[in-house]
């Protein structure tokens, strides 16, 4: 078996799912006026209606009326029951449990093919995604902390001057952090809470502030979009992020919007377009059709009692909401200041009752609302809502789905609804399968569409104590005679019985990679599972190989070379297989990094984007890993970004690694060692962005890295 040739430059080698508040306080909630458009009724011969699928669109403005108060009076009821009938249950502000999933995996991406630098890490090939940290060859962004005003520390003086380059001082002794440069010219008073705008050196590896761009103080920057010439910035008023899926208590997210604010590259950053939105962020993506904003939105209603403590107060909001019109319920949502009304009740879908996949609890106060804006002109290119509360956003060029756990027959079940990218985001079909979409940050890998397939893997908890844990391999294909997902092949099956996984494994890392797909399992060993779905309808395990440790971040290499980053040994690890023949896979090594460390982890194993990957050349890829962990000897917490090359990439048997070092920032370095972590790749440069901080050094000399400032 070959193994991996590694040339080491540097020592160290060795409660409450059902309601979201939140609403627009500046366009006094949900209760604005907005006309409801009723579609016109036609004449003529009758038509027989179309089959209907999972979801159906509402047939009226009292039907769309009608199931959010549903909703509503279910989640009232429910309160009631959680809290004994007290007003104050729940703990002040809400508490996120889980954040929801960000798409799934694609084929052709994970890493960056360009000319010059790398950008951001993304699943799905042509389908871009918001991030903290943009970069556009000269000028790196970096939004502002999540934790707004509470958490961020902004130096005294922000530079406005140019940077100059080479003139800047280098110092900076092996593994520390010095300072790029002094600050020069005129200096703004600080502090400027706002997007940081970089303006950067890739020749000499510097960097150095030229620009802030100030953002409201209510406000978070959830993450950037780079389009053309304009910065986008995606925004909400809840500081703590993304919507999650669980909610301690529901008046926490009252007044809450979300929004998309443009800036002008070419005209100072001159701010070009604001679009708001009432309710809370679910995801969001960006293709050539444009940007995609989903959001959930709950009305807030004047005068009702969130937790009814008697029938009287039922009653009274049973008739504060019969006394509502239909377009109370819908959010509002400007441009430029102005209302407008893209989505009305016929685009709307609902749970079809009479559907043998239906839930048996119906009615939910949510509404996710999808919106297809032009990034350029802020302008609602298309519109439609679900009124059911999703937990998960996978969209790829063609299609997007919307997944949502349920738990109603005794274990975990997950419904899955796909829409078409074309004119009017047609419903294409739903399914409802027997298992749930674990795997924590990463579960997202576990949905990915090939041509008109759909696979996914779902995990489900047994109660035999000898094999706790089942994983079920589904292939889906919509169907041919009603709007639906059925299933065409699946593993386990009566002719293929062996189960994915040892008794008790749980599913770490997950890949889909045209006609392949990957998948680790862990409790004891390691067994990496190669699946064959050249035949939709007959996945087969063609391979498998046990290891120590597991991998919970899995990056195609190439055809060829598939890449893990895991753990082992409570030490983050980095491991290579050969993966040419599906039936044989091989190790071609391992490496823990580093021995200096105890329990140390990469924030890459469920986080892609702190991952960076450069294709640099065929022959020739870069990639940057940052870990942290302890330091053995002194028990000091320490940040790390490993720079590796791997050459041959395509030949399990000629691939080498090769390493400069690492760029390192340490707790006595009086550098703060919190927030995300980004980096960038351009040439022979390095930008390493650890929360407002960026650290740059070349290539070739990485512990003489600085602070830019």
């Amino acid at each position: 078996m070959p193994k991996l040739l590694m040339k080491i430059a540097f020592r160290a080698m060795r409660g409450l799912p059902f309601i979201l508040l939140a609403a627009l306080t500046s366009c006094g909630g949900g209760g604005a006026s907005q006309p409801v458009v009723v579609p016109p009724t036609g004449g003529g011969d009758s038509v027989e209606p179309a089959p209907k699928g999972l979801l159906a669109t509402l047939e009226s403005p009292d039907a769309f009326k009608q199931q959010l108060m549903a909703g509503l009076n279910k989640a009232e009821t429910q309160r009631s029951e959680l809290t004994g009938g007290e007003n104050d249950g729940g703990t002040d502000g809400g508490t996120v449990a889980e954040v929801a999933p960000e798409g799934a995996a694609g084929d052709a991406a994970g890493g960056t093919e360009t000319v010059a630098f790398t950008t951001t890490y993304t699943l799905e090939a042509n389908v871009d995604e918001y991030d903290v940290v943009k970069y556009n060859g000269s000028q790196l962004f970096i939004a502002p902390s999540r934790g707004m005003d509470c958490c961020v520390m902004f130096e005294d003086d922000v530079a406005v001057g140019i940077l100059e380059g080479s003139d800047s001082d280098t110092g900076g002794a092996e593994g520390e952090v010095g300072d790029a440069m002094e600050a020069g010219g005129d200096a703004l008073e600080a502090p400027v809470r706002g997007i940081r705008v970089l303006t950067t050196n890739a020749e000499n590896g510097l960097a150095q502030e030229t620009h802030r761009i100030p953002l409201a103080e209510d406000l978070s920057v959830e993450g950037l979009y780079l389009v053309d010439r304009n910065l986008i910035a995606l925004t909400s008023t809840a500081w703590w992020g993304r919507h999650g899926d669980r909610f301690a208590r529901p008046e926490g997210w009252l007044n809450q919007s979300v929004g998309l604010e443009s800036f002008d590259l070419d005209d100072g950053f001159a701010a070009r377009h604001s679009f708001r939105v009432e309710g809370a962020l679910v995801n969001s993506r960006r293709t050539e059709a444009g940007i995609f904003l989903v959001t959930r939105h709950t009305p807030a209603i004047d005068g009702l009692i969130y937790y009814p403590a008697s029938q009287e107060e039922v009653d009274q909001n049973q008739n504060l909401l019969e006394a509502l019109e239909p377009e109370d319920f819908l959010p509002v949502i400007e441009r430029d200041g102005e209302v407008v009304t893209p989505v009305t009740y016929d685009q709307c879908y609902a749970i079809n009752p009479e559907d043998d996949a239906a839930p048996e609890a119906r009615g939910n106060p949510i509404l996710t609302l999808v919106l297809q804006i032009d990034p350029d002109s802020a302008e609602v290119i298309d519109a439609m809502c679900l009124l059911e509360s999703i937990e998960g956003v996978y969209l790829t060029t063609t299609s997007l789905y919307f997944t949502s756990g349920l738990y109603e027959i005794g274990e975990s079940e997950t419904l899955i609804h796909q829409f078409q990218l074309e004119d009017g985001l047609p419903y294409a079909g739903s399914t409802r399968l027997l298992g749930g979409l674990f795997l924590g940050g990463n579960r997202d890998y576990r949905l990915n569409e090939n041509g008109r397939t759909l696979r996914t893997v779902l995990t489900r908890w047994t109660n035999d104590v000898d094999d706790r844990i089942d994983h079920t391999l589904y292939v889906l294909e919509p169907a041919s005679d009603k709007p639906a997902l059925s299933i065409v092949g699946q593993l386990p099956n009566d002719q293929r019985p062996d189960e994915l996984g040892k008794p008790n494994e749980d599913l770490y890392g997950v890949r889909f990679m045209g006609d392949r797909g990957y998948l680790v399992t862990f409790e004891r060993t390691d067994p990496l599972y190669v699946i064959d779905l050249t035949d939709a309808s007959d996945p087969k395990v063609a391979g498998t190989l046990e290891i120590p440790g597991f991998s919970n971040f899995l990056h195609p290499v190439s055809e060829s070379v598939l890449m893990g980053i895991g753990q082992i040994d409570s030490l983050a690890k980095i491991e290579f297989f050969d993966v040419a023949d599906l039936t044989a896979p091989a190790s071609l090594g391992a490496i823990a990094l580093d021995s200096t460390m105890d329990y140390s982890y990469s924030p890459a194993e469920w986080n892609r984007k702190a991952f960076t990957y450069w294709r640099r050349a065929e022959d020739q890829h870069r990639m940057a890993i940052p870990v942290e962990g302890y330091l053995k000897d002194s028990w000091q917490w320490v940040s790390r970004l490993y720079l590796f090359e791997i050459n041959n990439p395509a030949d399990p048997g000629a691939l080498t690694l090769t390493t400069p070092g690492y760029l390192a920032v340490e707790e006595d370095d009086g550098q703060s060692l919190l927030g995300e972590q980004r980096s960038i790749l351009h040439e022979d440069a390095v930008f390493w962005v650890i929360g407002q901080e960026v650290i740059t050094s070349l290539w070739g000399n990485p512990s003489q890295a600085v602070r830019a400032k």
